[in-house]
């Protein structure tokens, strides 16, 4: 698990920056941050975070509770 500023200082030093990865997905910045900071989990998210960091999502955030469950 990558904590938000380890998950930030990644995207800068790829030159990835939240509001492309928002552009990307057709959402707002802050709903990046939001995913990025842990105050909210969505897998697609998620997910466009970790290829922008070239990662698996699994290396980039923890499983919660609610998707230990479902799977």
């Amino acid at each position: 698990m990558m904590k938000p500023n380890e998950i930030r200082a990644g995207l800068i030093i790829k030159g990835i920056t939240i509001a492309s990865i928002a552009n990307k997905l057709g959402i707002k910045p802050t709903n990046v941050s939001f995913v990025i900071a842990g105050t909210r989990t969505t897998p697609r998210i998620q997910t466009a975070i970790a290829e922008a960091l070239g990662k698996p999502v699994d290396e980039v955030f923890p499983i919660t509770p609610e998707e230990e469950k479902a799977a």
